[in-house]
């Protein structure tokens, strides 16, 4: 082989290396914008579920305090007709006490000198 050839299969060498240079760079570019694609709809995909499990235990615990507040506002309804059944079964003790009480100071303003 003479010189001229050797130059020869040393630039087809380089130009060959070049190109696998230039593929190895261009896979590589590829597969990093596939791996970002890839992680971007992984990244989409667990803030939906998370979102979703956001919105199923918010929606769960507001049934369970619009629960609890039913709850509350029946009992404090009952406690209310209670106090009201009490009230009203004492009115005729009240109306009595009062009726007595007027008539011990009228008594007294009748007469003065007792």
């Amino acid at each position: 082989m003479n010189r001229s050839e050797i130059l020869l299969q040393i630039r087809d060498a380089e130009a060959k290396a070049q190109q696998i240079v230039k593929d190895a760079e261009e896979r590589q570019r590829a597969t990093i914008a596939a791996a970002r694609k890839e992680a971007a709809t992984r990244m989409k995909e667990a803030d939906e579920a998370l979102k979703a499990e956001y919105e199923g235990r918010l929606a769960k615990e507001r049934a369970s305090i619009a629960s609890e507040r039913q709850a509350l506002l029946n009992k404090g309804r009952e406690e209310a007709e209670a106090i009201r059944k009490r009230a009203e079964a004492n009115v005729p003790k009240v109306i009595t006490h009062l009726l007595q009480s007027f008539e011990r100071t009228l008594n007294v303003a009748a007469n003065p000198n007792d």
